[in-house]
């Protein structure tokens, strides 16, 4: 009687102490990370520590020993090989040129380069900014981007873009179509033409060091009801 009632308690305890899994995310994912915390908890068995921001910052991170045992980034990350293995991908996106609500900036994917004196674009930061790499190569597809680059700010990640713009510090900028969806202050003046449109998707990476909780939850995260999730914020299921 006494091994059936002690081992029991053992086994919570351990359960307790045992180290959570830590998750890093493109910060263009924070609100479906954060709908999706409580059922890959539940799940799982185990707390989720998130850390977001830019992926390229979260990826050189990783590459040089930060504890991430899953990463989800807003792109391929090659500082990654030989660091972490690709599960799956996750989700698509597109880009949007966005300005302040209510701003008279009159402006187009094409007609950035006719902008006049003064006129501002935020982009992100690249190359730890995917949503910057993805911008500066449809703009230069789009013919745009050696007339506007002497007008661009850069933000430190897709949110700090957003914030330039509400802000009023920047005219316009590029952002993913679903960032629009969380800032009412900030309106779409559309996604990017179709000709001009890179392949923007989020791969899930598991770290080679990860413990068997951190390769369980990613398979948790590349199902379908995470999928769904996305979905549900505007993420697309497939490239566009």
């Amino acid at each position: 009687m006494t091994v059936r009632w002690v081992l029991p308690i053992v086994l919570v305890a351990a359960c307790k102490h045992a180290r959570p899994v830590t998750v890093g995310a493109a910060i263009s994912l924070k609100e479906s990370m954060d709908d999706l915390a409580p059922r890959l908890e539940k799940t799982s068995g185990r707390r989720v520590d998130f850390a977001f921001g830019a992926s390229g910052d979260l990826a050189s991170q990783m590459a040089r020993g930060a504890p991430f045992d899953v990463l989800v980034a807003a792109g391929e990350e090659p500082r990654l090989a030989g660091v972490a293995d690709d599960a799956c991908t996750l989700a698509w996106n597109t880009l949007a040129l966005v300005r302040r609500r209510g701003s008279a900036a009159d402006v187009t994917w094409t007609t950035l380069a006719r902008v006049p004196a003064g006129f501002r674009l935020a982009v992100g930061l690249v190359p730890q900014v995917p949503a910057g790499v993805y911008a500066e190569a449809a703009l230069t597809k789009l013919g745009e981007w050696d007339a506007v680059a002497p007008r661009v700010v850069r933000g430190a990640n897709v949110r700090a873009v957003l914030d330039l713009v509400a802000r009023g510090e920047a005219d316009a900028g590029i952002v993913y179509a679903t960032d629009v969806r969380i800032r009412p202050d900030v309106e779409s003046l559309g996604d990017v033409p179709a000709a001009a449109r890179p392949d923007v998707h989020y791969p899930v990476y598991v770290a080679k060091s990860a413990t068997a909780d951190g390769r369980a939850l990613a398979k948790l995260l590349c199902d379908d009801a995470s999928r769904r999730v996305l979905a549900s914020h505007g993420f697309l299921d497939r490239a566009p």
